[in-house]
């Protein structure tokens, strides 16, 4: 009987690394960075493979064995909510896999008081064994961030943060992308930028020298390197931008629908969102009857704007836009990232001004639509 292969490594196995382990066999880095890094590989395992019960027993164990908590205190221990405790379970099991407290960056005081005030917090409940414990109340803001954290948070992470302990300085990181890519909302646009703010505003102190701690904190880093850190947060807070514009253009129109605005729009193809340009359709439903509505090609990269002085405004039929003036125009766009989003959030006085920038020629378009066309904007 042939014998079986043996199966490889799994895909936990090879982004994650093995299991923590550290002693003689397996030494802590001593260069700072590769501890860090170390640490931060370490930890993240740990997060990846815990739940409820692990986080319970782990710093059960440790309060035992490393702060020498009575059965009382340890009683109390117990009382407190076990997903309160989950932030420790990968602290407390870095140690019994061998690292020793007091290592590293870590502030390990930290550690002793939060399960101090577990233990104060665990006496003042009394506890009824009759009535069963009710499951924890988390706000709809909570949880965004704990998806926030776990999702796009663990991407810069891992890729940019990770990418400086490296001396790489130059990753690219497509929050726009990433944002579809983990179905994350709107609301979890703030959410992020908040997060990346300090650690920015700390870089471009340190960068522009307006603060002796950020010198200092940034000092073994040269100034092109940290400039090319500036540059990464604000590609990233571009796309932020524009993700917001496109979750706006999503919302359904709180408008009583016509029903021959519903009719024209209803044989008409058009390219819903396009990730690659990083724009989205708003709803058709708004053209018939407005005055100008501004169109971009993704195939061809060219810019449409259609212009009606009439007062019945712009109609549809079928899959081409109908009853617009002589002077509509289109040109081809050279640079759409730094045009598009202009033409989204600018008056028609500074879109005028962009028109007489372009360098392409000016030509009048023909109104047809198809599928390759985005409908970015009406007015």
């Amino acid at each position: 009987m042939a014998k079986r292969k043996k199966r490889g490594p799994t895909l936990d196995d090879k982004f994650l690394g093995p299991k923590p382990s550290y002693g003689e066999h397996n030494p802590i880095p001593t260069d700072p960075k590769e501890m860090e890094t170390e640490w931060r590989r370490g930890t993240y395992w740990y997060y990846y493979n815990q739940n409820n019960k692990k986080a319970e027993e782990s710093v059960l164990k440790y309060c035992t064995l490393h702060l020498n908590f009575s059965k009382k205190e340890l009683a109390n221990i117990k009382k407190i909510e076990k997903w309160r405790l989950r932030p420790l379970h990968k602290i407390v099991s870095m140690v019994f896999s061998g690292w020793p407290v007091g290592t590293g960056t870590y502030r390990w005081n930290e550690l002793e008081e939060k399960l101090r005030e577990f233990e104060r917090q665990g006496s003042l409940i009394k506890k009824e064994e009759s009535q069963k414990p009710k499951p924890p109340v988390i706000s709809p803001q909570e949880r965004t961030k704990a998806k926030v954290m776990d999702t796009i948070y663990a991407d810069w992470d891992e890729v940019i943060v990770e990418g400086w302990f490296d001396g790489n300085y130059t990753q690219k990181f497509g929050a726009y992308n990433r944002f579809k890519l983990h179905g994350l909302k709107s609301n979890s646009i703030k959410i992020f930028k908040d997060m990346l703010m300090m650690d920015y505003k700390n870089i471009t102190e340190a960068y522009n020298k307006t603060c002796e701690q950020c010198v200092e904190a940034y000092s073994h880093m040269s100034k092109p390197e940290k400039r090319k850190m500036i540059k990464q947060f604000d590609d990233v807070f571009a796309d932020l931008d524009r993700l917001r514009d496109s979750f706006k253009s999503q919302r359904t129109p709180r408008l009583r629908k016509r029903r021959t605005s519903d009719a024209q729009v209803s044989k008409l193809q058009y390219c819903q969102e396009d990730i690659e340009s990083k724009l989205t359709s708003i709803n058709p439903i708004l053209v018939p009857g407005k005055n100008k509505v501004y169109i971009y090609n993704r195939k061809t990269r060219k810019l449409i704007e259609y212009v009606c002085s009439s007062i019945d405004g712009i109609e549809i039929s079928g899959t081409s836009i109908k009853n617009f003036d002589e002077a509509s125009r289109q040109a081809t766009v050279r640079k759409p990232d730094e045009v598009l989003p202009d033409i989204l959030n600018r008056t028609e006085l500074q879109i005028d001004k962009i028109w007489n920038s372009f360098t392409t020629k000016i030509t009048k378009p023909t109104g047809r639509i198809n599928k390759d066309c985005i409908i970015m904007r009406v007015m």
